[in-house]
């Protein structure tokens, strides 16, 4: 791997025999990091491999030694946070199955957006953006997003097992809730107030799972 200097990170009193290289699982990672800052401050299109690198803390050698292109860096970053969303929302069917009143338990964990995803959802439009004009990243995007409608009907099935025979509804169900909340994290980015307030997801997805079993 092509480190610069800065590429080593020093130990806390500045002691040069003490000093290391990270790993390579450490760069890519402060890669993706320094990618989800550069990306926010100017834009997935206006963000240069150089200002990454800058925010990451590498050289542009380290860029090419874990990523191909800026392309393969976002979807890196959109496969960890995708991760983080999907273990958020497990966690939150897991403890709605376990109450007593499951439907009451998921409009009372839904009740408020996630910071993070606020935070994340500029750059996922941006990227929606880019893949609508550029064939190779949309089908990407598309596997991407094929493969989050299977974990979501993954944590419905597992609130509503009866969902399993009806695949067509389920797809359905999971392409509504997928659409209500990126519809809710726009009109949010646009008026901060709507955060304060409970979320859609709270108030209608029980209303649509205990209707859809009619």
């Amino acid at each position: 791997m092509n480190l610069s200097r800065r590429d080593v990170i020093s130990n806390p009193d500045g002691d040069p025999a003490r000093q290391r290289r990270p790993k390579r699982d450490e760069v890519r990672d402060r890669l993706i990091d320094g990618a989800a800052l550069a990306f926010a401050e100017k834009g997935f299109a206006g963000a240069s491999i150089d200002l990454i690198c800058k925010k990451a803390g590498f050289s542009r050698g380290a860029f090419y030694s874990n990523f191909v292109d800026k392309d393969a860096l976002f979807f890196a970053l959109y496969d960890r946070r995708t991760d983080r969303l999907w273990a958020r929302m497990s966690e939150i069917a897991q403890a709605a199955q376990n109450a007593s009143d499951p439907l009451a338990k998921l409009t009372e964990l839904l009740a408020r957006p996630d910071a993070d995803e606020l935070r994340w959802d500029i750059l996922n439009k941006e990227f929606i953006i880019h893949a609508l004009r550029n064939p190779e990243a949309r089908a990407q995007l598309l596997t991407s997003r094929t493969e989050s409608r299977a974990r979501l009907a993954q944590i419905l099935t597992g609130l509503r097992p009866d969902l399993i025979d009806d695949p067509t509804k389920l797809d359905r169900l999971c392409r509504f809730i997928i659409a209500l909340h990126e519809g809710e994290l726009t009109q949010i980015g646009l008026d901060s107030s709507l955060a304060d307030t409970p979320s859609l997801l709270s108030e209608f997805i029980p209303v649509v799972l205990a209707a859809s079993k009619q």
